[in-house]
């Protein structure tokens, strides 16, 4: 099992896998389970009250201080598990490391989150009961504690999509150790927060896509325009003094290795309707309550997420005896109770009966998408992987396009009008997808690696887009065969794509969502590319969190970038990469209006979607143009400084893909799949470079932007030869900055030599023996190295 100490956790961001155990913490009792949620969630305030004088209640790094009275909620089977504060108190949390001292910085304008309030709602399934129960009696609970308690959960689900009840009983019916914490603090200086801690990261991820490993986050929510603001997201304490945290995936309870799906597409611009038979595997002990994940692409806007997401009608065990399920309006997912405890190894079917009012939309009436292309079906676990068998009913003049492979198609036994398609998914992928609609199919083989592969376009010909199919399955075949050159093999045997009516599109395993018309240009060109090598970034090889989802879409618009300049000329993809230069210097807009820092000045990396918020905008942005600009500066660290022969590169990016094929990747193990490759390289032996630690820190886990200028001279030798002197400047960055970059000698006869020199803290000197006199000397004029300006001068 990989491990990576953390011994800079504090600095930068450096996580590895550990083996999840759930403890148990002592017999629950076993009432039915709808009925001991009911009693969860009802939240009644008829326990005990205490009240307390500067009292300290300390959760993870989360210090706070309550003078007042807490009103507890009546016992449910012997135990509490939420409470009401009312008087006056205060919150203290100092934030972990460098990314969130700036997030809290960005938020909150300080280096920690600092909060009063007069009330505070508190739910939890740890010690927070045994620490106050020793405490004075209070008095009777004042109505504005119950309405306060009332208010909690409709609210939260709407806010977040989190069943925190549902949250709670998993952790009572699974016997977790330590329990979760949450508490909704307002009537202070900073408003209405929460914070929430979450040992076992499942409500993190559920409902914030936290999913790097995290144990608490401190939120508030600013609207349904605007969503949550993160204040702070962290590591658990415990984390910290160990030296390793573990993945959010650690704490997966189930694996699905199996769907079987009926998808009844009969009426698609009304409903979505399926069957779904579930093959569960525990994958951890004592698992009675599974957590599944559905409708969490849905947005809280017009109320799409309530009224337009799917229910689920029924669950039954495969022997026909009915499972309960918990699903409440809102919800970004509902939590299957089975009727006993899985034990690891251990498996069961589960079959689902789901519907949804309106959760496709439709294009020109007639043509029809999943509202979220990712979250139409149930799943357990972030990115895991499965295979699927699904059977499409539709009208028979519609035509279905899907992830996988088309094994049957034609009438539906007993009824003409109606038709079925089956697809099946026989490589194990994280997500499937489809569309439907009167799609006309142009198809066509073509030869990939030796191997035959069919290749087949959806088209609206005849719609209000003119399209060039024969371009599309062109660019189809002309990038599988140019990324299995760059990449390793394809392994899904075939490639679908459909026209898709939005200004972005999607590459699942074997299938791409195009909005695109076969217009002959460098950005027709590089979009497709970067969807078709979506195959190998995100599908082959996934991203293992919210903090390595870079490594799919900054490689994929790289990928792009050196397809177009094959295809097209190389001043095309010269275009494009000034083009993504000239983004991260720009201000990104917010719905406020313009942002106070340019794009890279947001935040790094490797925060992901944690950038996208009110007050920074651009998280797309800048895993697109910054990831793509940070492989091309690897690619250049691999490329022999003076032939250009960049082998290594390619011969390093196929061991990254054929390590972690069927799996997923983090920024780290790529790091450390590029740092072993990279030392054998010409550039790491002429200046002894050990390892691309220093690579990983500057360019992913900061945010510095380097200018660049050389200042030089040239002699000329008595024979013949010259020499440059000078100074490299490296500008805006840390003085401990290092970075080779690319310069180029033009002599006369159209005659040209490279090589690479180094720039290092502030100044550099150099001094270079030349073959002859130059006409011209260049730094990076072929943009290899990220910097906001390069330029030279010559005295």
């Amino acid at each position: 099992m990989q491990r990576i100490a953390l011994s800079v956790l504090l600095t930068f961001h450096m996580i590895t896998l550990s083996g999840a155990s759930l403890r148990g913490q002592g017999a629950v009792g076993q009432a039915a389970s709808p009925s001991l949620y009911n009693e969860i969630k009802q939240f009644k305030l008829g326990g005990r009250s205490v009240r307390v004088e500067n009292f300290v209640l300390e959760r993870d790094r989360m210090r706070m201080t309550f003078s007042g009275d807490f009103y507890f909620a009546a016992p449910v089977e012997g135990r509490v598990y939420g409470a009401v504060f009312l008087g006056q108190g205060a919150i203290r949390a100092e934030a972990p490391g460098v990314f969130e001292r700036e997030s809290v910085r960005r938020f909150l304008k300080q280096d920690a989150v600092e909060a009063t309030f007069t009330s505070a709602v508190l739910r939890f399934t740890d010690d927070t009961s045994d620490r106050l129960s020793s405490l004075p009696d209070g008095g009777a609970a004042p109505a504005r504690a119950q309405e306060l308690a009332d208010r909690l959960e409709t609210r939260l689900l709407r806010e977040t999509g989190l069943n925190l009840s549902s949250r709670l009983l998993l952790s009572v019916l699974n016997q977790e150790k330590p329990g979760v914490f949450f508490a909704e603090f307002d009537g202070g200086n900073r408003g209405r927060f929460s914070a929430l801690l979450d040992p076992q990261t499942r409500a993190l991820g559920g409902a914030f896509t936290l999913n790097g490993g995290e144990k608490g986050v401190i939120f508030q929510y600013k609207g349904e325009l605007y969503g949550n603001d993160i204040w702070m997201a962290f590591y658990g304490q415990q984390d910290f003094e160990r030296g390793i945290a573990s993945y959010s995936d650690a704490f997966d309870l189930v694996s699905i290795p199996n769907y079987r799906m009926s998808i009844d597409l009969r009426d698609p611009g009304a409903w979505l309707r399926m069957t779904a038979n579930l093959q569960l595997t525990a994958i951890a002990d004592g698992v009675k309550v599974i957590p599944m994940m559905l409708n969490d692409g849905l947005s809280e806007a017009d109320n799409e997420r309530k009224n337009k997401g799917l229910r689920v009608l029924s669950a039954q065990m495969k022997d026909g005896s009915p499972i309960p399920v918990i699903q409440e309006e809102w919800e970004t997912g509902f939590a299957l109770v089975l009727p006993g405890a899985l034990m690891k190894g251990q498996s069961a079917d589960v079959l689902l009966q789901l519907e949804g009012k309106d959760s496709m939309w439709s294009w020109n009436v007639r043509f029809h998408y999943p509202r979220s292309t990712t979250s139409w079906y149930p799943r357990h676990g972030y990115l895991s992987r499965s295979r699927y068998d699904m059977t499409y009913r539709h009208p028979k003049n519609l035509r279905v396009a899907s992830v996988g492979h088309r094994v049957r198609e034609g009438a539906a036994e007993g009824d003409a009008e109606v038709w079925e398609t089956q697809w099946v998914v026989e490589e194990p992928v994280s997500f499937v997808t489809f569309a439907v609609g009167p799609f006309e199919r142009h198809a066509e083989k073509v030869k990939v690696d030796g191997k035959e592969i069919p290749i087949e376009y959806h088209s609206v010909r005849g719609e209000t887009q003119v399209i060039s199919e024969d371009f599309i399955l062109a660019e189809m075949d002309n990038g599988l065969r140019y990324f299995t050159n760059l990449f390793g093999a394809y392994p899904y045997g075939r490639l679908s794509a459909a026209f898709f009516p939005e200004r972005y599109g999607q590459g699942f395993p074997t299938l791409l969502l195009l909005p695109v018309d076969g217009t002959a240009d460098r950005y027709e060109f590089a979009f497709i590319a970067h969807e078709s090598s979506h195959q190998w970034w995100g599908n082959i090889v996934g991203w293992r969190s919210y903090r390595d989802q870079w490594l799919s879409e900054g490689f994929a618009e790289y990928s792009g970038v050196l397809y177009t300049g094959l295809r097209a000329k190389a001043k095309d993809a010269q275009e494009l990469i000034k083009e993504m230069r000239q983004e991260l210097v720009s201000i990104p807009s917010t719905d406020r209006g313009a942002a106070k820092e340019k794009l890279h000045e947001i935040g790094p990396l490797i925060l992901g979607h944690r950038l996208n918020t009110r007050v920074s905008n651009g998280a797309g942005q800048l895993m697109y143009s910054k990831g793509a600009l940070v492989l091309r500066m690897l690619h250049h660290l691999f490329r022999d400084p003076e032939t250009g022969d960049d082998k290594a590169f390619f011969d390093m990016m196929k061991d990254f893909v054929a390590r972690h094929r069927n799996n997923v990747a983090t920024t780290e193990s790529f790091m450390a799949v590029a740092s072993e490759h990279f030392v054998k390289t010409s550039l790491a032996r002429r200046y002894k470079i050990e390892n691309l630690n220093w690579f990983l820190f500057q360019w992913i886990y900061q945010t510095g932007l380097p200018s660049y200028h050389l200042d030089y001279s040239l002699e000329r030798k008595p024979d013949g030869t010259a020499v440059l002197k000078g100074v490299v400047l490296q500008q805006n960055v840390p003085e401990n900055w290092f970075m080779p970059l690319p310069i180029v000698a033009e002599f006369d006869g159209n005659r040209a030599g490279r090589t690479v020199i180094p720039a290092f803290g502030p100044k550099t000197p150099v001094e270079l023996p030349l073959p002859a006199m130059p006409q011209r000397v260049r730094l990076d004029p072929d943009l290899w190295v990220l910097s906001e300006k390069t330029s030279e001068k010559s005295r």
